[in-house]
């Protein structure tokens, strides 16, 4: 398949703030001495396909990334200001990648168990489709509830919990992330962004250990997860 040139963007640089207080950044919670956030930015490194990683983050960690780049040779990063929002934050990322790059794979730097292979799946699914994201296929029973009651079971086989990374190709992404963030609606991802203007975008089964650190109890889940790995 034809390698296009690809440019990841992670996205750093929110505040954590349904950690509720239980560390001061969720990104550099220690495994060992290492920054969970490392992990993230490792994976992207070694993805075959991915030539220049763009970090999202605030301004005041600039030289803690610096550190990871230098302790983990990660030598094809570079920072960026992060946003007030994670869509601005992203778009700041998008901005900064040169024109001659043809995709972004927007990822997360809370989600360290990210691998190289899912990150390249991904990558070749949208070469040939234009958008992709990935994700996994839900296995509970899905209700729906209104006014704390069920009001209905949504069938599971139409659903999927989104991850990232999410790759689109750069002038196209550009276009329409600078319109959404005048549209004045939310968006929860960067799919949903495609999804409002019409845009169709190719679904990538993953695996459900891609967590993303957003709530104090995924913490313990991500150590035990982490170990199991090693011993994999």
């Amino acid at each position: 398949m034809a390698k296009f040139k690809t440019a990841a963007i992670l996205a750093c640089a929110g505040s954590g703030s349904r950690m509720r207080g239980t560390c001061d950044n969720k990104l550099l919670i220690r495994d060992g001495d290492v920054p969970v956030v490392a992990y993230a930015l490792k994976a992207y490194h070694e993805t075959d396909g991915i030539d220049l990683i763009v970090v999202a983050t605030q301004r005041e960690l600039f030289p803690v990334f610096d550190d990871i780049k230098k302790n983990y040779g990660i030598d094809n990063m570079v920072l960026v200001q992060g946003g007030a929002t994670r869509s601005e934050s992203v778009l700041n990322a998008a901005r900064a990648v040169p024109t001659n790059f043809d995709f972004v794979a927007i990822g997360d730097g809370a989600r360290p168990l990210i691998r190289a292979e899912e990150i390249r799946a991904t990558l070749e699914e949208a070469w040939k489709s234009g958008a992709a994201a990935l994700g996994v296929h839900l296995t509970d029973t899905v209700k729906e509830v209104r006014d704390s009651r069920i009001s209905r079971t949504v069938p599971r086989e139409v659903l999927v919990g989104i991850q990232t990374p999410q790759v689109f190709a750069r002038g196209e992404y550009l276009d329409l992330a600078e319109k959404a963030l005048s549209s004045g609606e939310t968006f929860t991802d960067d799919a949903s962004i495609y999804e409002y203007y019409g845009k169709k975008v190719s679904f990538v089964e993953g695996r459900r250990d891609n967590i993303k650190i957003t709530l104090p109890e995924d913490i313990p889940m991500l150590r035990a997860l982490m170990e199991a790995r090693r011993c994999e």
